[in-house]
């Protein structure tokens, strides 16, 4: 047996998910946090401890300590698999859901626009939509159910969520560009999950277009099409002309029937949240994908950590709907806090069952999470790539790991060349005094998100002059974070060129041991303007030899605010440097901008 046998019989084997928190790979392994960072760091991964790694990154720098990793399903993929186990009796076809996945400008959004236009005859609004990630369109009598995931990397997670709740994927290719970095990432997603593809090659209304390269393209990423003796279907499309986009829609059609795709209509609703925001008008809204039974009006529900009763639901186009069967995606209201997007509704029997389950998945998480995890100063400094970035210091507190995990990846997704945020302590419970004493002593804001705190903390935080920040809402957290890091900025200076004089007189000159030489000078305004209060250039034979202010300004010996260009100056001047005749003045002006993150 070989050495690199040897190795490689040694290894230990553990199961982990898609995506793994640093830390929790740590323990896996048992290894130190820091010794798994700093393999990170020798990777060119820089990662704190509550940063989320891929498996590929994560299977990397596990070989490098000894260990073989394996991908085990996620809960969504559990879950999927759990419903249909679950149909009974009573199970009947229901729509299929597609994902339509690809690169950002491969035409994914404006074909995705043509087939609803052409297929969907829109309702009135009901006041609920403001924005919807899924849409139903009809075609020969049959219904499909189509996500909308976006193209851009901050929505990486929603991509991945989309690939796990559908029954077939789309992947959009440009005829004109072929497969790029995110089709490969859609790809993989859509495989991981065990969804079938079909490729919609598009563009190909454009004389640019090459759609055998595409083919070539797709068969080295193991998607070989059908005509070149493979398993893809691919269908040439023209989201500009609509050609080619009946038949994909047939083809969706066929491949599930080939799915049989089933839920039962009569049992109580479970679906999946696909996106939320709160309304300041009519409060949490959420986007429900319903993937088993149905979901009425009246109808209690679980939704994670949250719960509520069903007072409106409206579906895609805006009309408002008394029931949402299998595949049906629907925008509800009733709920008594904004869900977490990827969490599962539960139809409940009643209030008391539904908070009761809504307080237990609380409950499990708090215990999951107790402690706080804590980042040192040194090792903040560590990972910090740019020591040139100013550092907005806060410790966070939350009711639930959930919270805390969602509140943590928003702040991840804020980026800044000049200001970071750092998280010197991070955990579940209520505010305390050792908080109050590391924000004092490290100059941080404490933040805390559906916690409380004592009034002897309190008291002590005032005496300490610790600011403590109190939220119920998320989005409203980040924000005034983001005005925080706002005010840290430098203002912007925006310089504006106003005018060119020449000098043409000296009436009253500077003394040379004065540190502000202030002169009464004339000058002729040769080009735009001149201010009261002007910011001056001196130049003499082309070159800038000092600068001032035009303190006062004068036309035919009366004071002005502004004189224009072919007109004769008197100026007050106040600056670093004696003027003679002959020099060239530039005026300008100098206007703060305040900059926002």
């Amino acid at each position: 047996m070989t050495d690199s046998e040897k190795k490689e019989a040694k290894k230990i084997i553990l199961e982990v998910p898609e995506n793994i928190i640093v830390k929790e790979l740590a323990e896996k392994m048992d290894i130190k946090t820091t010794d798994l960072i700093a393999k990170l760091i020798e990777n060119k991964i820089f990662a704190n401890i509550n940063e989320t790694l891929d498996f590929d990154t994560a299977e990397i720098v596990a070989d490098d300590f000894g260990f073989e990793l394996k991908k085990i399903k996620s809960e969504a993929q559990k879950r999927k698999q759990q419903i249909k186990k679950n149909l009974g009796p009573g199970a009947k076809k229901r729509p299929p859901v597609v994902v339509v996945m690809g690169h950002v400008d491969h035409g994914k959004t404006t074909l995705l626009d043509k087939i609803l236009k052409t297929n969907v005859t829109a309702g009135e609004s009901g006041g609920i939509t403001q924005h919807f990630s899924a849409y139903q369109v009809k075609k020969k009598g049959e219904i499909i159910t189509f996500l909308d995931t976006p193209g851009h990397e901050a929505f990486h997670s929603m991509r991945e969520r989309g690939a796990y709740i559908t029954d077939l994927a789309v992947i959009v290719i440009a005829a004109d560009d072929g497969v790029k970095p995110q089709t490969k990432e859609a790809v993989k997603f859509a495989k991981d999950a065990g969804v079938p593809i079909l490729v919609a090659i598009n563009k190909i209304d454009k004389p640019e277009k090459n759609v055998e390269k595409v083919k070539k393209e797709l068969s080295e990423i193991d998607l070989a099409p059908e005509d070149w003796g493979g398993k893809t279907v691919c269908v040439n499309v023209s989201a500009k002309t609509g050609k080619g986009i009946d038949e994909l829609l047939e083809m969706i059609i066929l491949a599930s029937d080939m799915e049989e795709t089933k839920a039962n209509p009569d049992s109580s609703a479970e679906g999946f949240v696909l996106e939320s925001h709160l309304d300041p008008k009519i409060g949490p809204v959420a986007t429900v994908l319903i993937q088993n039974g149905t979901l009425a009006n009246g109808d209690y529900v679980s939704v994670g950590y949250d719960w509520g009763r069903i007072k409106r639901m409206e579906d895609f186009s805006g009309k408002k709907v008394n029931k949402a069967t299998p595949s049906m995606p629907v925008t509800i209201i009733g709920l008594n806090d904004v869900p977490m997007a990827g969490s599962f509704l539960i139809g409940e029997e009643n209030r008391l069952t539904a908070e009761k389950r809504a307080a237990k998945f609380n409950d499990l998480e708090s215990e999951k999470s107790s402690g706080d995890k804590m980042l040192s100063t040194a090792r903040i400094k560590e990972l910090v790539k740019s020591h040139q970035l100013k550092k907005f210091n806060i410790i966070l507190k939350t009711d639930v790991k959930g919270s805390l995990e969602a509140i943590i990846q928003i702040l991840e997704s804020i980026k800044s060349e000049e200001v970071a945020i750092q998280i010197l302590k991070m955990g579940v419970g209520n505010i305390t005094e050792t908080d109050i004493k590391m924000a004092r002593s490290s100059g941080a804001k404490i933040i805390g998100f559906n916690v409380s705190v004592d009034l002897s903390v309190k008291k002590f935080a005032e005496k300490e002059k610790v600011d403590i920040e109190m939220y119920k809402i998320i989005y409203e957290l980040v924000n005034n974070i983001k005005k925080d890091l706002s005010d840290i900025l430098e203002p912007k200076i925006v310089r504006t060129d106003l005018g060119v004089l020449k000098v043409i007189a000296i009436f009253k000159s500077g003394k040379k041991s004065a540190k502000v030489i202030e002169m009464i000078i004339g000058a002729k305004v040769e080009s735009g303007k001149i201010e009261k209060a002007s910011l001056l250039e001196i130049l003499r034979d082309g070159e800038k030899i000092g600068s001032g202010t035009a303190k006062e300004i004068q036309s035919n010996k009366k004071i002005a605010k502004e004189i224009k260009v072919g007109n004769n100056a008197g100026i007050t001047y106040a600056g670093n440097v004696i003027i003679e005749e002959g020099d060239v003045i530039n005026a300008y002006k100098e206007e703060k901008e305040i900059r926002k993150i």
